[in-house]
């Protein structure tokens, strides 16, 4: 009778009468006849009272409307409740699918953090929205001292004369902000290192709005005349970890041998408006020429070395900026340019006509380091991805087979009234209880990743990285989003394997609620496994490949028994005209220690993606038209060339008679002298010079083989040397040490020698050429790494995934295995029966997976080096580890089959 009036009061809000009645009003009324039983009424009288109660539409909503928010909670609970209880149960399948999601949900977090903080993470300072980073369209004059991140007539590097002038004309920034990176001597109670630092404006801290945790940062004050202001700013991170939060304000720092006074240090999380810097300290810009007397930046024109910042006033569009900074920036350029030696039209055209300013966006602040990173982070976090659609796929087949075992219990519940929704809802409910979990424990495991993938990428350099272990608020969120997003997914399957049961079989527990199409969905979320397994096999196959070859490329000259380190006298103090007699005393000393074979030094070290270059003219050389030839010029001292072992082609080497008062002399390479000469020895005897400097004509006097100089993906470059004591500069050196000996064991003597000459020199960046390499190759090696792990990771899930849906549909093929061997079958065919079948599987995932996989990796062919995408060894390699694995994950099955007792298994069908 209550079915009857349901269904009316169902005509009544409906119009059309429907047998399945609303769920919410259902669970109204049996609340209200349960009201009414306790009441007192019989059950009879009860379920009249209800239904005559919610026979008014008006009353039924207004119940229903009251009611609901207690309904979900209560209803949500007892899924919860239910659902924990159900897993708790199945505590075997509950550890597998939490551990499944807990790894790829981990990796997934790891991945996306370093993502975050290189790609989409805003500096923190005061909103950093309106902030803007200036660069410029246009040529160049003189000296670029680059961080990286330019392009092709895109320049982020301005003059400091530039910026004064923009800065105090410019009608459309509330403040415009400059800062340049530079190495700096510090010494802190009588204990001194060497440190990255930045020279900074006055307004740099005010205009970023970044505040300080201890005394004031800078100030406009502290940028006025050269020289005049020896302050410095703390980064919280060096004072804290270097410093022991010690009292500083006031106190005063050796700053290469000067004394500086303390203000402040800065607050904590801010390092620098260019992300990838980590500087320790901040000093006014206008002290550059004090502390690098040998350079004077701050009134050359033609000095390119600061980055610039503005901040929008309130109510200017970039647009807008845009528009007016163009305004003023070209007649400074047209001002800039009298100051040219080259008055040529090509050069005013170059340098004047085809001059712009651009604004672009600046809440992430500039980073020339984004670039490099960008292409390797984007390439792991789609590996990444791949890893997480294997776990959702996995839990999913899991759940599909967990689901075979409940057929009869959804069947009840459909039997007494259950309907769809309410499946659905249970089956979500432990879903995002697996999700839950999963998430919990991978991100319980996401800072520990974090902090040994950060530890080991800056193993090899022993510098600090610009990546923080730190999960911030945008990282949980995404993580967050991602589990819900998996939960659902892999829900799914379960939910649609019952959504059309057959009861009447299901009860009598001949057949699953969905039948083979079950059945070939496992399968299909198996071969999904396998196809995703090949795909990052194939991507660590390609990178391992690619850091093999790097590994294996020939520098040009001998990296074993090899030392490097560098040692700059003018961090200790030392004025220009005193740095080349300390350098040539370490050289010396360093020479004479046991176990050293050969000593040199150069102003521009090798393998550290870094160069200093510049046009040559070569006398009798005719240049073609726009003829622009880059060479690299470093400084080198007698012994250099044979310390690194590099061939002589032709002529000689740098020698003993070769000094500050003879005549200079240069030893070019190959390129070099195939490029104006038509061989090495016809290079010999001609004269070189650099253009804006007419007294360094020098002589060639040898040439030697090419070497791979800046990285060892870079063909080899052009190159000039010249003997740094007849250079026009001193500067800091990088030494190089060939020992007989293991070169770990001449690291403390090397130091001790060192620190003979004079205890305030700093040796630097101290390790052997076998780790520069290291260091060059970082990218790759930790694509290589993370690859490879991703790679192992995903073949284990499919072998797990496809050993479970093996072992169920053996198991449902226990009639037909006896039928097999009750005619005869042997056991060695059932054997083979059941591994054909995985092999047949395997090999369609693989076929339809290889020429996806194949137009995938042309995305990743700017990465590789000496293989190709579609390298035939690689893919070879993948399919097969994918065919051991389905072997391997289908012979325990297999084996289990081949053991069934023929009368047993008809016996129980």
């Amino acid at each position: 009778m209550l079915n009857e009036w349901l269904s009316r009061l169902r005509f009544l809000f409906t119009g059309k009468r429907r047998v399945e009645v609303d769920e919410e009003l259902e669970f109204h009324l049996e609340r209200q006849v349960e009201t009414n039983v306790a009441a007192g009424m019989s059950h009879a009288e009860a379920r009249r009272q209800a239904a005559i109660l919610f026979g008014s539409r008006e009353r039924a909503r207004e119940e229903c409307r009251e009611q609901r928010p207690a309904w979900v909670f209560e209803n949500l609970a007892r899924d919860v409740r239910y659902g924990v209880r159900g897993l708790l149960r199945n505590s075997g399948f509950t550890i597998v699918a939490v551990l499944t999601l807990a790894l790829a949900i981990g990796a997934n977090t790891t991945i996306f953090s370093l993502l975050d903080q290189a790609l989409i993470r805003a500096l923190p300072v005061e909103d950093p929205n309106q902030l803007v980073v200036l660069s410029f369209a246009g040529d160049t004059s003189g000296h670029t001292h680059s961080d990286g991140g330019n392009t092709p007539g895109h320049r982020h590097e301005f003059s400091y004369p530039m910026y004064k002038d923009l800065r105090a004309k410019n009608k459309v920034f509330s403040g415009l902000i400059a800062a340049a990176p530079v190495t700096l001597g510090l010494t802190w109670n009588n204990q001194a290192q060497s440190v990255d630092g930045e020279f900074v404006t006055g307004n740099y801290f005010e205009t970023l709005g970044v505040r300080s945790a201890v005394g004031r940062l800078l100030m406009d004050r502290d940028e006025t005349a050269e020289g005049a202001n020896p302050v410095a700013v703390l980064n919280f991170d060096y004072w804290k970890s270097h410093l022991a939060e010690a009292p500083v304000t006031g106190k005063t720092l050796l700053i290469n041998g000067m004394p500086f006074t303390i203000t402040g240090v800065a607050a904590p999380g801010f390092h620098s408006m260019v992300w990838g810097r980590l500087p320790a300290v901040y000093v006014p810009i206008t002290m550059q020429h004090a502390l690098m007397p040998e350079w004077s930046y701050l009134s050359d024109h033609s000095s390119y070395w600061i980055n610039l910042i503005g901040r929008l006033r309130p109510g200017v569009t970039p647009a807008q900026a845009t528009t007016s900074m163009n305004q003023l920036f070209l007649p400074l350029r047209a001002a800039e340019f009298t100051l040219l030696h080259d008055q040529s039209e090509k050069e005013r055209h170059d340098f004047v006509t085809m001059s712009h300013i651009n604004l672009d966006a600046g809440a992430q602040g500039f980073s020339p380091f984004r670039g490099q990173v960008r292409m390797p982070l984007l390439i792991i976090m789609s590996m990444v991805v791949l890893v997480v659609g294997m776990a959702v796929v996995n839990v999913a087949s899991l759940l599909l087979v967990r689901a075979a075992t409940r057929v009869r219990e959804f069947s009840v519940r459909y039997a007494l009234g259950a309907s769809n929704r309410q499946v659905l809802r249970q089956l979500l409910a432990e879903g995002m209880l697996l999700g839950a979990a999963g998430a919990a424990l991978g991100l319980a495991l996401a800072p520990a990743a974090l902090r040994v993938l950060i530890r080991w990428m800056s193993s090899g350099s022993g510098d600090e990285v610009t990546f923080s272990a730190t999960l911030d608020w945008r990282v949980l969120v995404f993580t967050i989003a991602a589990t819900i997003a998996a939960s659902v997914l892999f829900s799914l399957a379960p939910a649609a394997q019952f959504w059309n049961p057959r009861l009447a079989e299901a009860m009598q527990q001949r057949s699953g609620t969905g039948g083979g199409g079950s059945l070939k969905f496992r399968r299909t979320c198996v071969a999904l496994q396998i196809g995703f397994s090949l795909l990052l096999i194939v991507g660590a196959g390609l990178f391992v490949r690619t850091i093999t070859n790097l590994r294996n490329v020939d520098p040009g000259f001998a990296t074993d028994h090899l030392l490097t380190f560098e040692l700059n006298p003018a961090l200790a103090g030392y004025p220009p005209a005193g740095t080349a007699p300390v350098e040539q005393r370490a050289l010396d000393a360093l020479a004479a220690l046991p176990g050293v074979r050969a000593v040199g030094a150069t102003n521009d070290s090798d393998l550290e993606d870094n160069g200093i270059s510049g046009d040559v003219k070569v006398a009798g050389y005719t240049p073609g038209p726009n003829e622009e030839f880059d060479v690299e010029l470093p400084w080198v001292s007698n012994g250099y060339l044979q310390t690194l072992g590099v061939p002589l082609v032709a002529g000689r080497y740098f020698n003993a008679g070769d000094t500050a008062t003879s005549q200079k002399v240069a030893v070019v390479n190959e390129s070099f002298a195939k490029h104006f000469f038509s061989s090495p020895g016809a290079a010999l005897g001609h004269h070189l010079s650099r253009p804006d400097r007419p007294l360094t004509d020098a002589t060639i006097v040898g040439v030697v083989r090419d070497v791979k100089h800046t990285s060892v993906r870079d063909p080899a470059s052009p190159m000039s040397y010249t003997l740094f004591s007849q250079a026009e500069r001193q500067t800091g050196l990088t030494f190089y040490v060939k020992t007989w000996q293991p070169p770990s064991a001449a690291t403390s003597s090397i130091r001790a020698a060192v620190g003979n000459i004079d205890r305030k020199l700093i040796v630097n960046s101290l390790w052997t050429m076998t780790d520069s390499i290291n260091n060059d190759l970082m990218a790759e090696r930790t694509i290589a790494l993370l690859a490879t792990t991703f790679g192992l990771l995903a073949t284990l899930l499919a072998g797990i995934g496809l050993y479970g849906i093996l072992a169920y549909s053996t198991s449902q093929r226990t009639r037909e295995i006896g039928i097999r061997m009750a005619l005869g079958a042997r056991r060695a065919t059932v054997v083979g029966l059941i591994v054909r079948e995985v092999l047949v599987l395997a090999g369609v995932a693989i076929a339809v997976t290889v020429p996806l996989a194949v137009l995938a990796t042309r995305a990743l062919r700017s990465q590789l080096f000496g293989v190709s995408n579609a390298d035939p060894m690689v893919y070879g390699a993948g399919i097969l580890v994918i065919c051991v694995v389905a072997v391997a994950a289908g012979i325990i099955p297999a084996r289990r089959a081949a053991t069934v007792d023929p009368t047993s298994a008809l016996r129980n069908d």
